[in-house]
């Protein structure tokens, strides 16, 4: 049974000794830092992989015509994504970079027995305890012993510490390119979510008129002549979502604030 450590900051508590098989809900191939981060969090991957794309591009990456792809992940993406999905943790740099199997053999104190996600050069896997999980296995859990990589050279590790809240992570809006498919609610919740967006920028930038694309937005102000160039669409997204100190949309608006509800924020 695994051990559960509490720590005075933590929201809940971070199982010792345990990972989850990777429920790869997506028809997409596994890649090893999202597949590391589905292992330990237990979510799914589509939320993992969303949770890369709101820190990649901001909130308004559900906005884009395409779904931005996710196949390798940074190290700072990988903790900033973590974040996201409520778990918090420390850095470790391991010296002399030792093979993936001295590194088990020496490992001692936290890393030996919370969820760490190890780095091999360009390669991440799961371990946590004597648990092993990694793309190799096409996501399961196997024992440690059964590891692979074990000549990769291990220059660093983050270990999960404790939990902290998760954030609310959108996901993708269903497209407007295929309305046959859409439900009546669905396609409810698209124009009116687009009225929104619109009524938000004409309240934050005193505009009369807008046009939006599928990458930018334009308006026209009382003063204009012609179209201005507002932003690209996801920056005005972002913007509105969260408020902002400086630049012409800060978010403070009734109608800023009716949109960021509507979104869930």
């Amino acid at each position: 049974m695994p051990n559960i450590i509490y720590r005075p900051s933590a929201l809940g508590a971070i199982k010792t000794h345990h990972l989850h098989d990777v429920d790869n809900d997506t028809k997409s191939r596994l890649y090893s830092g999202t597949a590391a981060m589905a292992s330990i969090t237990g979510a799914s991957m589509s939320r993992v992989r969303d949770a890369v794309r709101l820190v990649r591009h901001g909130a308004g990456w559900v906005g884009r015509r395409r779904t931005p792809a996710i196949t390798t992940t940074s190290d700072d993406e990988i903790e900033s994504t973590l974040r996201l999905l409520g778990y918090a943790g420390e850095w470790h740099d391991i010296a002399g970079r030792p093979t993936l199997a001295a590194y088990l053999k020496a490992r001692t104190g936290i890393q030996q027995s919370h969820p760490c996600i190890v780095f091999l050069k360009d390669h991440r896997v799961a371990i946590s305890g004597e648990l092993f999980c990694d793309v190799t296995n096409n996501g399961l859990m196997v024992d440690i012993d059964r590891a692979p990589w074990r000549r990769k050279q291990v220059h660093r590790v983050f270990v999960l510490t404790h939990r902290i809240p998760a954030t609310q992570i959108p996901s993708r809006t269903p497209s407007r390119v295929q309305p046959a498919h859409l439900t009546a609610e669905q396609k409810r919740r698209i124009k009116e979510l687009d009225r929104l967006f619109r009524e938000a920028v004409k309240a934050e930038t005193g505009a009369t008129r807008i046009k939006v694309t599928s990458t930018e937005v334009f308006i026209i102000r009382p003063a204009d002549s012609g179209w201005t160039w507002c932003g690209a669409r996801d920056g005005v997204v972002d913007s509105l979502l969260k408020l902002q100190e400086h630049g012409w949309i800060g978010g403070n608006t009734d109608e800023a604030a009716a949109y960021r509800a509507t979104m869930g924020y």
